[in-house]
Parts: C-alpha cells; structure tokens; sequence
C-alpha cells in the first residue's frame, strides 16, 4: 500500500464498521466487470449499512476522492469501474428489510431473483426482467434503469420505484421520493434546497427535454429528464434511476410489486428468412404481446447444440426465431390472444414454423430460458474475432425497427464485419454483437468508427445509444451527439448533485470524446511468446493459458446464488465476495501474464484467501457459458502462492493423507479407538489440523491390494489372460473400505469381465494438486501413468470406483508431466457409473435384480457430474426392483477430501452442504447413496443413516453380496461427532 492509502485505512479505523481493502489482489479483482474495461481502483469499501456508505462519502469528499458504485459488477458498459474507491454494495448491503401489500423494501445487493423467491409467498413479483437476473442486483438494476423482454408491457425500473434512500458525494442522506411542490419557496434545508433547484432547472429548459428527449419505450442515455416534473410536482426517482450512480449512492429502496401473472401463453416461432420475421413482428406488435424476443440464426445454432430439447423444436434450416408471450384473465382469452399472434404471423409468412405452443408454467419458463442461456453463449465462439459488447444497447422506436436494422447491415457491411442479433422487438430494444479481434491498439479506431456511424443511424430514426444497458465507459462519450444542446442540462444537473465530480465520474457527463477507446482490457496475446520471467507451475500449451483467460468476459454468471440448478460456485454460495467468485481466478491469472501485478503478491494472505476459495469441484467449467477451465487456473495460482510462501502446514498433512493411510491399517484397532476418542480427538486437531468434529472413516485391517480377493486379480497372475479391464483403486478403497473393491470385482465377474489390479499403483493425488503442492503431485503421476500405460496402450479400459481418481487421471495428469502413455491413459480411463453405463446401452448390462423395497436418497458427486453429466448411477439404480431413488440436488456436498476434513475449513463445509445435510435428515429417507467417498462423510455427519457407494447396492440386488444387507439399517447408536 501507498502512503495516500495507509492514510485512508488510519483515519477511517473504528469509523467504518465494513470492510476496507487496498491490497494488490483486491484491486485487480475490481479492476474488471463483464465489459471489455478495466481501471485499477484506488482500492474497494464494502459498506454494511447506510452509516457506512455516509461516513465513507463524506472523508471522500473532504479528501477529493471519487467513489464508484458497484453490484454484481455484469454490466458490458464499464460503468462500474474507476480510479477512486470502489464500493461494493453486494458483499453486505443485500437485506431485504420489509414486504407490505403492494410494496418491498430493500437494500441494494439485493439480487433480483432472490427478492422474488421471497415475493412468491405473497402471491407477487418484481416485474423488470433483464437477462443475466439470477445475479444482478437491485442497485445494479437502479443505476441502469433495467427493462427486459417485458419492458414493452411492464416497463422498466423507473416506474416501479417509490422512494430511494441516496447518500449524496458529501455524505448527506435523503429519502428521494416524489415532491408535490417543488417549485413554491422551500423551507429551509439541504434536501428542499436540492429538490427546489432542480424544478427550477427542469421548468426553465422544459420545452429543449421536450423537444431533445421525445418519448421512447427505452431510453437511458444520459440523464432521464422527461416526465420528472409535472406542474409542480417532481419524480426525483425517476430522475435518479438510469443516473449510474452519478448523482447519489443508492442505500435502500422501496420498490412497487406487482401480482403475479395468473394466466400466460408463450409460442416459438422460427421463419426461414430474417426479413420476413422482422416484417411480421411489426405486425404481431399491433396485437399488444406482453414480450416479443427476435433470435438471428447464430444464436438458434448455439441453442440446438446446448440442448438437445432447442434441438427437437427449433427447425435446422431456421434463420431467425421470435419468442412471443400472451397474458390474460382467462385461458381462453390467452389462448385466443396467441392465436391471433400466430395467425398474423403465418399471413406475414406463410412458411413460418410453429416450434412449440404452450400454456404450461414449466415449459414456459424453458422457452424464456432460450435467450437467457443462449446469449452468454456468445462468448464460447472460438476463432480470431469474437462477438464484443459495444454497441449492443441501441433501441428505436418498434415500427421503425425493420428499416433501422435494414440500414445498420449495410453498416457492417461496409465495415466487413458481421454482427449477432438479439432484439426485445416489441420494445425496439436491439442488441447487436459485432465479431472483432479483441480490442487493442491495432482496431480501437475501427471500434470507434462503427459505434458513431450505427449510433448515427439510430438518431436518423429517433432512437438512442442506451435502453437499458447504461452508457457507461463504452457509450458516454456519443451522449453529446444524441441530445446537442439538452446536454449542457445534463451537466447542470450533475453540478447540482455532484459539483465536485466525485461520483463515477467520466459517466454520463464527459468531456473525453475518446472515452469509448482509453481504457480497454489488458489482454494478452495467444499469439505471442510468454515470458519466462513467469514460472508457471502447470503444462499450458502456447496460447492456452491467454485463451482461458481471453473467454472469461467477467459476465458474472459465476455469481449465481441460490439456485439448485446451479452448483458454480460452493464458495460464493457460501459467502457472496467476488474474491469468492470464479471469474476473479481469471482476473489475477490474467493480471499475472500481462504483468499487471507483482508476483510478490502471490506470498500475500490476500493472493492465498483467493486461491483457496476454490477446491476444483469444476462446476464452473461445467457451467460457465464459455466453460473456462477456472479449476486449472485457480490450481496455477495455488501453485504460485505455494511457490512464494511455502506450503501451509495444515495443507501438508491432509493432503499426505495417504502416506498415514498405511500406518492407519497395520494399527488399526488403536487408530480407530483413537478417531472415536474425543481427547485423542483434539490432540489430532492441534497436531494435524483435521477438525475433532468432522466424523471420518474407520481403518480396514488391511490394505486391500494386500487382501486375498485383490491377490486373485494381480497383473503377475494375469499375464497369460485376456483382460477387460484395469482397476485403478485410490486410497479410500485401499485404506478405508475394501469392501467396495470386492463389490467391484464381484459385480465385473457377474457379467464375465476379467479385471487385473496393479499391485504398485499409488494413490492420484488428487489432495496435492489441490492443495498446490505439484511437485509432490508429479512423482505420484509418473508412478501411475509408468504403471497403466502398458495397459491403456493395448486399448483395456482403467475403471475408478472413485470419481474423483478418474477425474485426476484423465483431466489433471496432462497439466502436470508429459509422458508418452499419458494420452492414451486419459483416453482409456472411465468412472464404474460410466462404464456400466456403457453396458447397459449395449444390452449387456444384467437385469437379473433382486427388489431392494426401500427409499433411498442419491447424491450425485460434482466430480460424478463433471465426467458424465448424465448421472449414470441415477439410471442404474432405477433399474432395481422397489427401489424407490430420490435425487438429493442440493448443490455440492462442500466436502472435497482434504478441505472438509481441515479444522480451519469445517463451519465453512457444512454451510455450503447445509442443503444436502438437512435432505439426509428427512424421515423417508432409508438410506443414502453417492458414489462419492468425500461426499459420504457429508452425508453422515449429521444423520445416523446407512450410506453406500451405489455399486454396493447393486452387488446387493444381485445377491451377490448378501453381507451388504447388515450395512443398510440404521445404527442409532452411532456416534455423531458434532460439537
């Protein structure tokens, strides 16, 4: 830290109860946001409440600091983003704080989808939509004047506003609410002062907002002036609303509710020809839809190859597609209503495909998800150009839609360059995505050029640069050219508010006509050679490393929260910090290649608080939407850290857990006494650092490579068979439970296939690389990879019982050596649940399956999920007669080995697998089921009920394991470790 920013943090100590950070690693987090910006803040302020937020202001403005507004940080404008502090209003400011008939009263962290989880109890919703609402905030949404597909009939956020509480730049705070005479002489104070000035401001230039500002369905370039007076009275939220925190912070705000919609009717509708869709879409505005979507044929292609469901309904030859909605008192009169929608679609074009018509609430919804799943698709296009965020906010007035976009092509034409489209069309809301080179120095003057004729175009036909993205970094400098002399207004207003300019400046109001090309993303080159000053500690292949960190655009899909659908990501889950978020391993990878920051700061316990919030789950890169590998790059950094600071001891022992594993058999009787004796129990914490709490698996009296059953199947007595198979054991099996080694070689041995097991295979070491300890992780890979290679290249299969080996062996091996078997190794390698899989699909999987009359609760590994996300186990399972399987889909168990088992770590692993512990509870439950070893411990830490690997299950059902039959009844006398 500098000397400006020690300063900082002393004289705000003991005034600012939140959190103050001015570190390295800090800053290059914030540095970036889901545009293609970035600005290195002075540092980031997480306020906790609204006394917070004014004390903060208020030293800023005494010491000329600008404050920059920030929620979920998603926005493609840069307008979050500046030189001064950041202030994060999502890491605490996320209450909701009171809920009356018709109103909702919130802080501004608050997620959008999260205040209308809370609604549904009361039968109501918060109407604006914008696409990416699983994560962006209220605030977010306030600064931006948020719409979405349903703008056209709900409007957009302004006019769902009550009251905002808003701290101005000196920290004085206010409830700006509407003022029924704000033009009489005020009394005396600074608020009726502000309100008295601006109707002032407002009546004076009235006819130039009339005439400069006309009436659009979305609007919110610069500052909102029409409509804000009305007589005498004054809508200061409505003015504040779409001001991109530039006139005040945002602290609380009391929002309109709206009932939920009772009936609704959605159709998709794919045409054959762009035009024809765009001309029939001004015909179906006519009908009043409640939403009306436009897809090109770019992003109906991404759609058919995310799901196979897009793929049934959404015709090959497609080339464009129009998501339409109805609402009504009756069903009848939805039905009627989208009748007529079609019926004028098919008089537009005949050929026009009726993809799907529904009036059912789920497959509604599925539909709606098409563009909000398809869009952030964009991003995963590979190749030299990529679709870039610029002028992806125009909107025109809907029945100039067709000849503005008529005239925007040729545009691009002449620029060569081509363009997605993704319309609300009803809305006159477009948002174009042109492919380009990333930006840089070479084509920033053409980034420039395209914006200012397209934006041209859309003044020809009254339209505006923003409707509901904000203008930002990317678009403020074009405000001027929108409105001519109604800008100096804008600046008038700004003075009022902000007359020292320390409120995100540059947005909004700017006097660099350059702003949309200063301040561009540091990216690197794939294309050029990397330093060797950065010891990286992974094998990335040349280009590799600057790709991943070239997909990640920061669009925060990462930062999704309670939501069962998503598992990405159990940190932030857990604890919404964007220094929990996926995309900030990205960010400081990123820094770290491009030089932006020391290395220095890898030996910081900020750059190790970073790494550490990730323990390779690799849902993420399941469910990123340009699947970057954040598991590999969140290894790097581990990697690094461990380079500059050594490993922390703690980490050094559990991730050798193997190494005591034989120690743990050959005394097994005392090891185990020990594991259920609470005063051995805390000596093992202190030594250790595995929590006294956690409840672990026994010792097996023997090693299973060294039982009886495994010698049968070494590959010394091997030699002369035919082999279909290669067991790859890992330590669970070998030290804990070789138990499930016997149900794996009795079930392959049902169905005749011969299975051989290398007597010196070693544990994956799966623990080390996750605990950035690579260079021991090494000597355990060569060690297996020498061993199962000679197998993998004679074409026979290496099958895990453990998910979490295969996932080692087939997707961490390649980044640690390079070996000449490798490949064929990773190639050969499946997971038991997979292989069976296998089986069954070919028919040779045996039926001859005992009932199992019982329920059980089957949780589904994140590994399991990331090497076959079909959950194999899920079908197999069902295979058994009277066994009734219940997915448990709570998210990830927060186990992952070695992090649930650490003292420091276990209070964080039961919050993040709260949802699965509770499911285990449930009284239905008979018995729990994962084919996971780390996730079991979950399972059972608060539940005395059985829980088995699935291929246990199986043998059972077979009978050919009938001493299975003991392990699935509950032992209530099992102690539960649980302080």
């Amino acid at each position: 830290m500098d000397e400006q920013q020690l300063r900082i943090l002393e004289d705000l100590q003991g005034e600012f109860e939140g959190e103050l950070r001015f570190d390295a690693v800090t800053r290059e987090v914030y540095s970036c946001d889901g545009s293609l910006y970035q600005i290195l803040p002075l540092g980031v302020a997480c306020p906790r409440h609204t006394e917070d937020v004014s004390k903060l202001a208020q030293y800023a403005y005494e010491n000329d600091i600008p404050l920059s507004a920030r929620g979920a940080g998603s926005g493609v404008a840069g307008g979050c983003l500046g030189r001064g502090i950041v202030v994060d209003f999502s890491r605490h400011m996320n209450k909701i704080l009171h809920v009356d008939e018709k109103t909702i009263r919130v802080q501004p962290g608050v997620v959008r989808d999260q205040l209308n989880r809370h609604l549904r109890q009361f039968d109501r919703y918060f109407a604006p939509d914008p696409s990416n609402t699983a994560l962006t905030t209220v605030g977010g949404m306030l600064a931006v004047d948020a719409a979405g597909s349903h703008a056209v009939r709900v409007g957009s956020m302004r006019d769902h506003v009550k009251s905002i509480e808003t701290v101005l730049a000196d920290g004085f705070v206010f409830e700006a609410s509407r003022i029924a005479d704000a033009l009489s002489i005020p009394k005396p104070s600074r608020e009726n002062d502000l309100t008295h000035r601006l109707a002032l401001l407002l009546q004076e230039n009235a006819d130039l907002i009339r005439e400069r500002q006309p009436a659009l369905i979305r609007n919110c370039s610069g500052f909102n002036l029409r409509g804000i007076l009305n007589e005498t009275s004054l809508n200061l939220p409505r003015l504040l609303v779409g001001s991109e925190g530039t006139l005040g912070l945002f602290t609380e705000a009391t929002l309109h509710t709206s009932p939920r919609p009772s009936r609704r009717g959605v159709a998709l509708l794919a045409f054959g020809d762009l035009q024809k869709a765009i001309k029939a879409i001004q015909v179906m505005t006519g009908l009043q839809p409640s939403a009306c979507d436009l897809l090109d044929r770019r992003l109906l292609s991404l759609a058919r190859e995310a799901d196979v469901r897009f793929e049934r309904l959404i015709p090959g030859q497609a080339e464009a597609a129009v998501l339409v909605e109805q609402t009504g008192y009756t069903d009848r009169q939805v039905r009627d209503r989208l009748q007529n929608i079609i019926h004028v679609a098919r008089n537009a074009d005949s050929s026009v495909v009726v993809a799907l018509e529904t009036y059912d609430a789920e497959e509604m919804d599925f539909l709606w998800s098409l563009p909000y799943r398809v869009v952030p698709l964009l991003i995963k296009l590979r190749g030299e150009t990529r679709p870039l965020p610029f002028v992806e906010d125009i909107a025109v007035p809907p029945d100039a839609l067709h000849d503005f976009l008529v005239q925007a092509q040729k545009v691009f034409q002449k620029h060569w360059v081509t363009a997605s489209l993704y319309a609300h069309a009803a809305s006159g809301q477009v948002h174009f995505r042109p492919f380009l080179e990333v930006p840089n120095a070479d084509n920033s003057a053409k980034i420039e050029e395209l914006s200012r004729e397209l934006y041209e175009v859309a003044f020809r036909f009254g339209g505006t640069v923003s409707g509901e993205h904000g203008n930002g970094l990317v678009r403020t400098a074009f405000i001027r050219s929108q409105y001519g002399p109604l800008y100096k207004v804008f600046q008038q207003v700004k003075e009022l508010f902000d007359p020292h300019n320390l409120l995100n400046p540059g947005k909004i109001v700017s006097d660099d006509p350059h702003l949309t090309i200063r301040d561009f993303r540091a990216n690197p080159d794939p294309q050029q050679e990397r330093s060797e000053l950065i010891p990286l500690q992974l094998i990335w292949n040349q280009g590799e490393l600057e790709e991943e960190t070239l997909r990640c655009n920061g669009c925060g899909s990462c930062r999704v929260q309670e939501d069962d659908s998503y598992r990405m990501c159990p940190f932030f889950h857990a604890e919404q910090s964007e220094v929990n978020a996926p995309r900030a391993k990205a960010n400081l990878v990123r820094a770290l290649i491009t030089n932006s920051i020391d290395a220095k700061a890898f030996s910081t316990d900020e750059a190790r608080e970073l790494a550490d919030s990730c323990f390779n789950c690799k849902q993420c890169q399941l469910e990123c939407p340009s699947n970057v590998n954040i598991p590999a790059l969140a290894v790097e950094l581990k990697a690094q850290c461990v380079g500059e600071a050594g490993l922390p001891t703690a980490d050094w022992y559990l991730s050798r857990a193997h190494s005591f594993g034989k120690l743990g058999v050959a005394f097994s009787p005392f090891a185990n006494w020990a594991l259920a004796n609470g005063a051995s129990r805390w000596l093992i914490e202190k030594l250790f650092g595995i929590s006294k709490s956690r409840r672990l698996p026994k010792f097996a009296r023997r090693q299973f490579l060294k039982t009886w059953q495994a010698s049968r199947y070494r590959e010394d007595k091997k030699k002369e068979q035919a082999l279909d198979v290669v067991y790859f054991v890992d330590q669970y099996v070998n030290f804990h439970d070789p138990e499930l080694g016997d149900a794996f070689l009795r079930v392959l041995e049902h169905h005749g296939v011969s299975v051989v097991i290398p007597r010196l295979q070693v544990t994956s070491g799966m623990a080390m690389i996750c605990a950035g300890d690579l260079d021991a992780a090494r000597e355990l890979a060569e060690i297996n990879i020498g061993i199962l290679g000679e197998y993998a290249r004679e074409g026979k299969q290496i099958v895990c019982t453990e998910p979490t080996a295969a996932v080692c062996l087939k997707d961490e091996y390649p980044r640690l050596i390079d070996h000449p078997d490798l490949q064929a190794v990773v190639d050969q390698t499946v997971d038991i649940g997979t292989y069976l899989q296998s089986l069954h699909a070919q028919g040779n999987l045996k039926t001859d399956l005992n009932p199992l009359k019982m329920t059980l609760g089957y949780h589904a590994g994140c590994h399991e999920k990331f090497l076959n996300p079909t959950l194999p186990w899920l079908d197999i399972l069902k295979l058994i007669p009277e066994l009734n399987v219940q997915l448990i889909d709570k998210g990830c168990s927060g186990m992952a080995g070695a992090f649930g088992m650490s003292a420091n770590n276990f209070e964080h692993s039961l919050q993040m697998g709260a949802g699965l512990i509770a499911e285990m509870q449930r009284p239905d439950f008979d018995l729990g089921s994962s084919e996971c070893s780390s996730c079991k411990f979950q399972m059972k830490q608060k539940s005395s009920l059985p829980t088995l690997h699935p291929l246990k299950l199986l043998a059972l059902s077979y009978g050919i394991m009938p001493s299975i039959q003991r392990k699935i009844t509950p032992d209530r006398r099992e102690r539960t470790l649980i302080t």
